[in-house]
């Protein structure tokens, strides 16, 4: 992730509604057993490779209480990312977190990848608002020509020197190894990279933020259950109309499977499918205002946007995948596995190891049958299983 600012809106947003507070830690999620896989295949495949999500944590924690605080927090951490590739800790900043993929599966391997942008477009987070989180940019796979490839792989190198990010491993058969491998290679036929934004979801083939398009890889696999990991990985909230900008812009930004949220009452709520998100393009909401010192509030006008009933008359759902949460989590499990000799959490029982200085979870899943419907044929509600009907 190059562009500061702006890339807040990939990165994450509030602290899950009625779950965690803004400002906690995230749960561990750890089971007292681990539940048995309802895709566990009905013979056991031999192991063929090993799926790893390398969750990069931003330097200084992101305070995501509201905009303006999100947007303060985000320049301290700029700040620390330029100190934190001079030490030589790193080698990219990632001032707001990263999230990189790679499988390692012989003629079905996948190289270290992620979704990121190609830079540019700052200027837009003085003017914009939250209008930030559903902004489509220019995207890019790092492994790609224009991408971050080499730069990405010695930063990983440096990160499991100096410990600045968490892994998460899974040991999978062939036929998983074939999934995956067939899910990246229709993201790219697709040209979803292209599109880099909080609102699109990875697996429908939408586009992604990097954290989005990591979390997609594990949910089309089935590799674990999305109403289990959905919640400790995400950030999610009601955003009110008047904090949404599209300054001297068209008015509107382009749906996105992801603007779907569960509010502090454990509502669910789903923007209507395939509606553009209104926004004003007459007057710039700027940083620092009062009106981006809450999410949402009684000065939020109405959309006019067929469908969109009770809080969403006023509200945007809105929930992206957070590296910050993933690395969270990943520590939060390698610890109670570390004392214990395993952990048993999101249905799967997981054990710590290290690369150099990174702490590492691994699950051994090569029994694991791999998920086989549609990859754009998921649940429309992102805190359900995909599989659901």
């Amino acid at each position: 992730m190059r562009t500061v600012v702006l890339l807040v809106a990939v990165a994450a947003c509030s602290s899950p509604a009625g779950e965690v507070s803004p400002d906690a830690s995230p749960s561990p999620s750890l089971d007292a057993a681990p539940s048995p896989s309802a895709d566990a295949a009905p013979s056991c495949p031999d192991a063929a490779g090993t799926l790893t999500i390398y969750a990069i944590p931003p330097p200084v924690s992101l305070d995501w209480s509201t905009p303006n605080k999100l947007l303060s927090s985000v320049v301290s951490s700029e700040l620390a990312a330029s100190s934190v590739v001079s030490s030589g800790q790193a080698v990219i900043g990632h001032s707001i977190g990263h999230v990189n993929i790679a499988l390692d599966c012989a003629d079905l391997s996948i190289p270290l990848t992620g979704q990121t942008d190609t830079g540019g477009g700052d200027w837009q987070a003085l003017s914009d608002g939250a209008g930030l989180l559903v902004r489509d940019t220019q995207g890019i796979l790092d492994a790609m020509p224009g991408g971050d490839g080499s730069d990405t792989t010695a930063d990983i190198a440096a990160r499991e020197q100096s410990g600045r990010v968490s892994e998460m491993k899974f040991t999978v058969n062939r036929a998983m190894c074939q999934r995956l491998h067939d899910f990246v290679d229709a993201y790219v036929t697709a040209d979803a990279y292209q599109n880099y934004d909080g609102a699109s979801r990875a697996r429908r083939l939408e586009g992604a933020g990097c954290a989005v398009f990591g979390a997609g890889v594990i949910d089309v696999g089935g590799l674990l259950h999305r109403s289990q990991f959905t919640p400790p990985w995400v950030r999610t909230e009601m955003i009110g109309s008047s904090r949404i900008g599209d300054f001297l812009g068209s008015g509107e930004y382009r749906y996105g499977s992801n603007l779907v949220a569960v509010d502090g009452e454990g509502t669910h709520w789903l923007w209507p499918k395939g509606q553009p998100v209104p926004a004003s393009a007459i007057s710039p909401i700027v940083a620092g205002t009062s009106v981006l010192d809450a999410w949402n509030g009684p000065e939020d006008d109405a959309f006019d946007v067929p469908g969109a009933t009770g809080a969403m008359t006023t509200q945007l759902p809105f929930t992206i995948y957070d590296p910050q949460r993933i690395s969270e989590w990943i520590e939060a499990v390698w610890t109670t596995a570390l004392d214990a000799g395993s952990a048993a959490a999101l249905g799967a029982t997981w054990t710590a190891s290290q690369a150099s200085a990174a702490h590492v979870v691994t699950y051994d899943a090569h029994c694991v049958a791999p998920q086989t419907i549609g990859f754009i044929d998921d649940n429309d509600d992102l805190f359900l299983d995909s599989d659901t009907p």
